[in-house]
């Protein structure tokens, strides 16, 4: 017990201590008139004291215990329930919610910071691959200058891996701050799908692979953010298109757009290789690459996982259903926008 813990005790309570005085005095001057002698008056003001004293101690015993315990709070030791004031017991359950509420931000923010660097740790081996390719490409070239064409072609489509995979780290970095960039419109979902669709089409012909859409109406109008949508898109696209895996076969992507009372429902189905059931529950888990991951190295776990992101924060339901070597189909349903009320 240190001298600190003494005076901090004296200093709060200075209230109880002047009343102690206060009323001492007034006694001492309305017992001089009835007492007779000094004794007696001595006698009866010790007793006044020694009351005193053994409620003070009472009291430097329960304060205490009661820094004890804080103390112990600090140590991320649980309180024990003992018999503290009212005002004790709730500033010592404060200090309580407080400590649990700030060791559940460190875990979170542990856990993010766990993530992002297992993610940049995959990142960057990914990254290495096209490298590699790239690089053995230009080798190839050297030793057989007249197959330039075939070569630009390949260095391209590299090129569009490295930029895929750079646009994946910056949607997964910029989901921390998603408000930031917010912007919930009335958006046509058939024109944004056309547009999307188009971006990819090189793609879809270097995979022996095409679009088709399936829409009763020309204005399908969603309420939705137009960027954080299209990548969302974007990537369930460019999923579909790798591992259909088309090689000389040509396969198709169906896009079926339908209108289910006040929402719309965008299936999207790949006739690729298809996802294990075991694994059909876990896509959205970050990371999880599961049976097609040691197929398909590229693979890196995050591109299901930003888009289940996106569509909780835009309030979309997104779901996936999937055969083995049947292929793979992704429903998102978005809260429509009927046309008579689009001013």
């Amino acid at each position: 017990m240190s001298i600190k813990l003494f005076r901090d005790f004296m200093r709060d309570h200075l209230g109880y201590t002047l009343v102690y005085f206060i009323s001492h005095i007034l006694v001492s001057i309305y017992c001089n008139s009835f007492i007779s002698t000094n004794i007696q008056l001595m006698y009866l003001l010790s007793i006044y004291a020694y009351v005193f004293i053994i409620f003070m101690c009472f009291r430097f015993i329960k304060y205490v215990s009661a820094h004890r315990e804080i103390q112990r709070l600090s140590e991320n030791i649980e309180i024990e329930e003992k018999g503290f004031s009212c005002e004790q017991q709730a500033v010592i359950t404060l200090i309580h919610r407080i400590h649990h509420t700030y060791q559940d931000q460190i875990y979170e923010v542990k856990a993010q910071a766990h993530n992002t660097h297992k993610f940049i740790s995959q990142w960057i081996h990914n990254l290495k691959t096209p490298l590699s390719v790239i690089d053995l490409i230009l080798q190839n070239y050297k030793m057989n200058p007249t197959g330039h064409a075939l070569a630009f072609q390949h260095i391209e489509e590299e090129k569009d891996k490295i930029l895929s995979m750079l646009n994946q780290m910056l949607k997964f970095f910029r989901l921390e701050h998603f408000t930031r960039d917010y912007n919930p419109e009335p958006i046509n979902l058939l024109e944004s799908l056309r547009t999307l669709i188009n971006s990819k089409r090189n793609q879809y012909i270097y995979n022996n692979v095409y679009p088709v859409i399936e829409c009763e109406q020309e204005n399908v109008v969603v309420v939705t953010d137009s960027k954080w949508n299209t990548a969302m898109l974007e990537q369930i696209v460019s999923n579909a298109i790798k591992y259909s895996d088309a090689g000389e076969k040509t396969k198709t992507v169906r896009f079926h757009i339908e209108q289910r009372g006040n929402q719309v429902v965008l299936s999207i189905r790949d006739e690729g290789i298809g996802i294990e059931k075991v694994d059909l529950q876990r896509v959205f888990q970050p990371f999880f690459t599961g049976k097609n991951g040691r197929t398909h190295h590229q693979a890196t776990g995050i591109g299901l996982y930003v888009c289940s992101e996106i569509a909780r924060k835009l309030g979309h339901n997104l779901t996936i259903s999937s055969e083995v070597n049947q292929g793979t189909e992704v429903q998102i349903s978005y809260l429509s926008k009927l046309k008579d009320s689009v001013m």
